[in-house]
């Protein structure tokens, strides 16, 4: 087992992993990082009209791994 940190990244700040997780795997951590991108946009997408989230996923040596959402809404 490998150990994982998600460091998370929006308009007004961003926030360091000093603890990281363990997975068996770069895809089970890849698969994590994608869920905290869909929880926190459920979470915060709701009040907001732009959104841009974005998770880095590192190892303790290096990045691996960047997803982003990005949320624009008009009313016409």
């Amino acid at each position: 087992m490998e150990r994982y940190y998600f460091d998370l990244y929006n308009a007004e700040h961003g926030q360091v992993d000093d603890e990281g997780q363990l997975f068996a795997s770069r895809e089970r951590a890849r698969l994590e990082a994608l869920r905290i991108l869909q929880d926190i946009a459920r979470d915060e997408a709701p009040g907001t009209e732009q959104l841009k989230i974005t998770v880095k996923l590192r190892t303790a040596k290096e990045q691996i791994f960047e997803a982003s959402l990005t949320l624009d809404s008009t009313w016409n």
